[in-house]
């Protein structure tokens, strides 16, 4: 698994008459549900379409498993076909996510995802585009939720229960004694916050809410859903002990003995 893409929310002030602009190379566009995707390599070929199909599934699958409903607003996918045409695009647009391999920004208008062709950018494209779903879907979401659902989304459909790489590292944490920390991990408000870890660990609780006991899938959703209607969601941690009191336990045995 490549190293942890960061989620990068920025509030500007943003013209919707900037979207295309004439000089902007982009060879080939589709409409996908909320993703309008322009990208700078052609589509047609069975690698792209497979990751187009993937994609669209992938807005499917994020509203479905947490009960969301979709906002009024698309998400642009900006697609490139090398790092120098992705830098060139950031340079004044989003400097300061230049260096990075993909990219997530949340505007005052509408979401935008930018990723560059490169081994495993499918990837890249599978978590920034959760991130974009979730965004468009509610208000705002916590860091760990935001990045641990990310991580799990990413892999391909057929692999995201028992393919991911942080299921094997996690197993073998545990065997030397590893716990979580879900006090810890949700005080994390900054990327600064994030390390491999705290994403790692982010994405065991994405795993365990998503596929363990149905009271801890049902907090999640209550959760999500109060944010959704602009409510006070307080602290996950609190809600889930009161319906799971003994849940970090139940999440260390639920990662050491998933099939």
């Amino acid at each position: 698994m490549r190293g942890p893409l960061l989620i990068l929310i920025v509030w500007l002030a943003t013209n919707s008459s900037s979207r295309v602009r004439a000089e902007e190379p982009w060879v080939a566009t589709r409409t996908m549900g909320l993703f309008e995707v322009r990208s700078e390599f052609a589509l047609e070929d069975v690698e792209s379409q497979r990751i187009m199909t993937q994609i669209e599934g992938l807005q499917t699958d994020v509203l479905t498993h947490l009960n969301l409903t979709a906002g009024e607003q698309s998400v642009e996918v900006n697609l490139f076909r090398s790092q120098s045409t992705y830098r060139a695009f950031l340079s004044s647009r989003v400097p300061e996510g230049m260096n990075r391999p993909a990219l997530f920004v949340q505007g005052t208008d509408y979401g935008r995802v930018y990723v560059y062709r490169r081994r495993g950018f499918d990837t890249d494209l599978r978590h920034e585009c959760t991130h974009a779903v979730l965004h468009n879907a509610l208000p705002y979401v916590p860091m760990w939720i935001d990045e641990g659902l990310a991580e799990y989304f990413e892999p391909p459909r057929e692999q995201r229960s028992a393919g991911n790489p942080h299921l094997a590292s996690l197993r073998r944490s545990i065997f030397f004694g590893w716990k979580p920390n879900l006090a810890r991990l949700e005080q994390a408000e900054n990327l600064s916050d994030m390390g491999a870890a705290e994403y790692r660990e982010a994405w065991a609780w994405a795993h365990f809410l998503l596929n363990g006991p149905a009271d801890a899938r049902q907090v999640l959703s209550d959760y999500l859903y109060d944010i959704s209607e602009g409510e006070t969601a307080g602290s996950f941690q609190t809600r889930l002990l009161e319906r799971v009191p003994d849940a970090e336990r139940q999440l260390v045995n639920h990662i050491r003995l998933w099939r």
